[in-house]
């Protein structure tokens, strides 16, 4: 049975539904319809199922048919997640929730069954079932990250999720095994927990959006013209256009491999480059490691950002959403003017308005020609700027080193399986081999007890019975030999691979540790001449913008 480590104490409710309950769906067939018997017609034609395909060629499966789900129990036989939900209920809600299905009439069965013959119970009662018919057959989104994985991306960029041990798993898998992980690679994966389940952002916006917009105004997204709620990524990727004009401030860039990321992915993985490249992405790692907009930090903890972040200028619509200075003077120039004074800034070489913090940091030598009165402004906010990204590189560089870790322990644990596995092997052969002499033996024990007495009686006189004894003795010791041979080569070549793993994280580790050094070096020399300018007299200038 498969355990996966780092457990977390969030577990799935499994609703138990009563017939009654599907009276205002579409009428059942009669008789009801068995589960799905999932296999496949092998290369002579032979239909085997899904047990078989996970026995004998499990790579193949996950290739092909990763929506049959299941496991091995403790005497390694594979079971189909229905003989699980049956048996071993709680130990599928602790290890496989992304099985999913749900009982009628005492049976259990999967997500495709119930989109089959009740699709609507089945979107009204469990939208976290991600999925899509495709030619008649419902298939779940691990499917369709497999084989249709460009229609995904169009069309359910929101079915968020990752490969482990080449298997797909959805956000709420993911998010209650390997939060850590998901932080450090996927802030992005929107959602939350409700009555045990995980449900995505889209969930959220659709039945409790004033929650969300209490609690999470960072979950960036707006419901498109089928009054479903696209998350930023997928509003940038289809409708840029439409983002610059109405969210701006939904904040990110495309990583190398033209996936959007939001500036809290950017800021976890690539502090340098945000600073050089966006330092208005303004916000902060909260208690639990996640990285929050100042927008979230606005509403939810106001005195806290008043204190340590005055110069994340911004203020309320009047739909309580917050925006930042330079939205306000994109959309309502007289009106920040009026209100916000104290919001000092210029307009760049293409008229886009910055404040004097994002002068500070792109370009001080221009600001403090044309903008001497700023100079003290801009010296208190690059300070400040320098000990917060200070911490964000030693962050950076924390989070490194526990993924480098994380990846030892992985290996180290895949390593020791397929030791174990092939010790196993190797047992297995010796055993063959031993029964093998045995038989070949205890046949010809037989043929002699089977002959005449006087040619027994001969064949003893001669020697020859003790010659075959001698024989076999022989053959036998060998063959312990040999196994105690492999069986010790086998332990060698594991010990010389766990020393070459080692060798290879210590000098990752101060690859790491190098590359740190630098990058501090690099930061504390741009600092220390930002603030040779500032310590410089002002190069004159009116108090005229750019144009």
């Amino acid at each position: 049975m498969t355990r996966i480590k780092r457990l977390l104490a969030a577990t799935t409710v499994l609703l138990m539904l009563a017939t009654p309950a599907f009276a205002q769906y579409q009428p059942w067939p009669t008789p009801l319809p068995a589960a799905p018997a999932w296999g496949d017609y092998d290369t002579g034609h032979v239909w085997r199922d899904a047990t078989w395909w996970w026995d004998s060629q499990p790579d193949w499966v996950k290739q092909h048919h990763p929506e049959w789900w299941g496991d091995l129990d403790d005497e390694h036989l594979w079971h189909p997640a229905g003989w699980w939900w049956d048996s071993q209920p709680d130990w599928v809600r602790a290890h496989h929730p992304e099985w999913w299905g749900d009982f009628y009439q005492g049976h259990w069965y999967p997500a495709t069954w119930w989109y089959q013959y009740q699709p609507q119970w089945a979107r009204e009662h469990h939208p976290e079932w991600w999925g899509d018919v495709d030619q008649g057959v419902w298939y779940p989104a691990g499917w369709w990250w497999q084989f249709r994985r460009d229609w995904v991306l169009q069309n359910h960029p929101e079915w968020w999720g990752d490969d482990w041990n080449g298997i797909w798993y959805p956000a709420p898998w993911w998010w209650q095994f390997q939060p850590d992980w998901v932080l450090q690679h996927y802030p992005d994966w929107w959602g939350d927990y409700y009555e045990g389940v995980w449900y995505a952002a889209p969930w959220w916006y659709q039945y409790h959006p004033d929650w969300v917009r209490q609690h999470h105004p960072d979950w960036w997204g707006e419901f498109d013209d089928q009054h479903y709620w696209r998350p930023a990524g997928w509003w940038w990727q289809y409708h840029p256009d439409w983002v610059r004009q109405n969210h701006s401030d939904w904040w990110g860039a495309f990583d190398g491999r033209k996936v959007w990321r939001p500036a809290g992915w950017w800021c976890q993985n690539s502090p340098d480059w945000v600073r050089q490249n966006h330092p208005d992405w303004w916000g902060a790692f909260d208690d639990n490691k996640v990285w929050r907009p100042a927008s979230w930090w606005w509403e939810t903890k106001p005195d806290w950002t008043r204190e340590n972040h005055p110069n994340w200028w911004g203020d309320f619509d009047d739909k309580h959403a917050w925006h930042t200075d330079s939205w306000w003077h994109d959309h309502d120039a007289g009106w920040a003017s009026q209100h916000h004074p104290e919001w000092q800034g210029d307009y760049d070489d293409k008229h886009v308005w910055h404040d004097l913090h994002w002068w500070a940091e792109k370009n001080p030598t221009w600001a403090l020609q044309h903008h001497p009165e700023w100079t003290d402004a801009m010296r208190e906010s690059v300070t400040r700027q320098h000990g917060e990204q200070q911490q964000a590189l030693q962050r950076q560089h924390d989070v490194q080193l526990q993924e480098l870790e994380r990846n030892r322990v992985q290996q180290q644990q895949e390593a020791d399986r397929n030791r174990d596995a092939q010790m196993q092997e190797l047992q297995r052969k010796n055993d063959a081999e031993a029964q093998a002499l045995e038989r070949q033996h205890l046949q010809e024990v037989q043929q002699h007890e089977k002959a005449a007495p006087e040619q027994a009686s001969e064949t003893k006189e001669n020697g020859q019975w003790q010659q075959v004894e001698d024989s076999h003795t022989r053959q036998a010791a060998e063959l312990l030999q040999r196994h105690q041979e492999e069986t010790q080569a086998l332990v060698r070549k594991h010990a010389a691979d766990q020393q070459a793993a080692q060798r290879q994280h210590f000098a990752q580790q101060q690859v790491l540790q190098r590359q740190h050094s630098q990058q501090m070096q690099s930061f504390e020399q741009q600092h220390a001449q930002q603030m040779q300018a500032f310590a410089r007299p002002g190069g004159g200038g009116g108090a005229h913008g750019h144009r």
